[in-house]
């Protein structure tokens, strides 16, 4: 028995072995739609012009995709790329508060979304821009 099915903790609801606990973490597809409902937020308080909100998601989703390349290593190399190079227009131009920049920036961003799937032989996978904003926020910009 290796020491982590001997070491056991406590969730609040019930105990199990770290490699119970190991075991019970999302795998890429609970990941990806959290991350994929983040982005939809993300591009429509940028396109509503409320950059605090955008703001907010952009830092979100930039977690949200760290947290995936940690629990699947097999991704680290491609994620870090696409966050230093294709994420990082995106994010600068919420920082800036440019619609059209942040409009470009999110094209080239789908695009390459659908380039690291096809890279990884998930080319079914095709990510398109959701045709409505999220019915429960109101994306107005605030004074």
């Amino acid at each position: 028995m290796e020491d982590a099915d001997r070491i056991v903790v406590d969730n609040g609801k019930r105990t199990m072995t770290l490699n119970e606990l190991a075991h019970s973490q999302p795998g890429m597809d609970r990941l990806m739609a959290e991350i994929a409902e983040r982005a939809r937020r993300l591009h429509y308080a940028g396109m509503a012009g409320n950059w605090p909100l955008a703001a907010y998601f952009a830092r979100s989703l930039g977690k949200r995709l760290r947290e995936s390349a940690f629990s699947r290593p097999k991704y680290t190399e491609a994620m870090e790329e696409f966050l230093e190079v294709d994420y990082a227009p995106l994010r600068n131009a919420v920082a800036n508060g440019d619609r059209a920049a942040f409009a470009a920036a999110w094209d080239h961003v789908v695009a390459r979304v659908n380039h690291w799937h096809e890279e990884f032989g998930k080319g079914y996978i095709v990510y398109k821009t959701p045709d409505t904003p999220p019915p429960d926020l109101d994306l107005t910009p605030r004074p």
